[in-house]
């Protein structure tokens, strides 16, 4: 999507899938993407309580249409996704989101914008989502600026990005509205380059933020300005190996000057190795500082690690396997749900594992099957949440879902 960074490295499967896929139906100096898919299957978990398992269906279907003019780029997408589970029907959601953006060439520089609306769900197995056992309705409203000036090898980069996040009321016996987390982000940043060669460059970042809640009684706490600041390498020109490192730091301060500020040491990592053009080893990790995503938990601290491998089994057949571990660490309060307050006392600290694999085949270039499993593996401990006095919920769950699924392209 122009307007939207990208990742540049690209596994072996995601590579030739892109070879192997339909080109699009072609629209004059326009391409559209249509794509739909269908999965069925089984998950043992869907709430994170003992006896939520249940069949699973999920239903997809985007649309993509991006311009083929040789200097400027526009382009825009829709598309959604249902998961239903007929026997845990409170567990079923839909999501859907829409996205336009663009680029201007401008010589040498290039000024960029894009606009996202996303409604989604929070989910009780979520990394980083406390006191959540039946989906959590929101939406995000996301627009981004920026613009590439570029000095010879040296480049600056401006960008402007705002969200407004909305939270709805989560349904079921116990109806818990999460509206006091609703609120706005206003983030600049200033990123500069200096290219060693074509591809490979050192790569220096400054961030600032500042977030207002909606709700008063949240404004008076939760209000923050953020600083982060982080240097590395990003070099992507290599034939066996890509990679981009940067490492820094975040410090986070409210506006409630007896709310203690938080600061945390930071990294990104994404490193991809290619011995051969069949397979592709990526490691991902990232830690960073996070809004809330319920009213039980502020001051999140995310980590998260994950290792990929990808390879070519045949022609058009292709296997991914992936092990993962996240990180969750916060501090909690007292807070307050309709006429009941719950105990949120201390530090919490959350941790997930995932892991699992998906074995695609490409039948022709329009249709593409596969057969997916994965393993979650949640562990909560601290801070004396009581959940609400939810019947059956455990600060330990584990999921397995196993999916086969069709996908047809345009």
């Amino acid at each position: 999507m122009p307007g939207y960074s990208t990742d540049l490295t690209g596994s072996v499967v995601t590579h030739q899938m892109m070879g192997q896929q339909s080109d699009g139906i072609g629209m004059g100096s326009w391409l559209l993407r249509p794509s739909a898919s269908e999965n069925v299957g089984y998950n043992t978990n869907t709430l994170g309580i003992p006896g939520s398992g249940s069949p699973a269906v999920q239903t997809s279907a985007n649309v993509s249409a991006s311009s083929r003019w040789r200097r400027h780029a526009l382009g825009a997408s829709v598309g959604m996704d249902d998961h239903r589970y007929p026997t845990q029907s409170i567990a079923s959601y839909t999501n859907w989101h829409g996205s336009i953006g663009g680029s201007l060439n401008l010589g040498r520089d290039t000024l960029s914008a894009a606009f996202s609306h996303y409604q989604y769900h929070l989910s009780a197995t979520n990394l980083g989502v406390y006191g959540v056992v039946y989906p959590v309705p929101y939406q995000v409203n996301d627009g981004r600026l920026s613009y590439t000036k570029v000095f010879g090898r040296f480049s600056l980069i401006p960008a402007f990005d705002y969200q407004d996040f909305s939270f709805g009321t989560a349904p079921g016996p116990i109806s818990i509205d999460y509206d006091s987390i609703s609120h706005k982000v206003e983030t600049g940043s200033l990123t500069s380059r200096y290219e060693f060669s074509r591809g490979d460059a050192l790569v220096a970042v400054l961030r600032g933020s500042a977030a207002q809640f909606d709700q008063a009684v949240q404004a008076s706490t939760n209000n923050y300005a953020d600083g982060a600041g982080f240097v590395g390498v990003d070099f992507r020109r290599g034939q066996v190996w890509q990679y981009r490192l940067l490492v820094g730091g975040e410090t986070r301060s409210f506006k409630n000057g007896a709310r203690p500020s938080v600061s945390t040491p930071t990294f990104e990592a994404n490193v991809a190795w290619m011995p051969r053009r069949i397979d592709t080893v990526t490691l991902t990790a990232a830690r960073h500082i996070s809004d809330p995503e319920t009213p039980f938990a502020r001051n999140q601290v995310i980590t998260d690690v994950r290792l990929q491998w990808d390879h070519e089994l045949r022609h058009n057949v292709f296997v991914r396997a992936y092990g993962e571990f996240g990180e969750s660490s916060s501090q909690s309060g007292q807070q307050a749900q309709g006429t009941a307050v719950t105990s949120l006392e201390g530090s919490r600290l959350q941790k997930q594992i995932h892991f699992g694999g998906t074995v695609f085949w490409n039948i022709d270039r329009h249709v593409r099957a596969s057969l997916t499993y994965n393993y979650v593996n949640n562990a909560t401990s601290g801070g004396n949440v009581n959940y609400l006095n939810i019947p059956g919920r455990l600060s330990t769950f584990t999921s397995n879902t196993v999916l086969l699924g069709f996908s047809i392209s345009g």
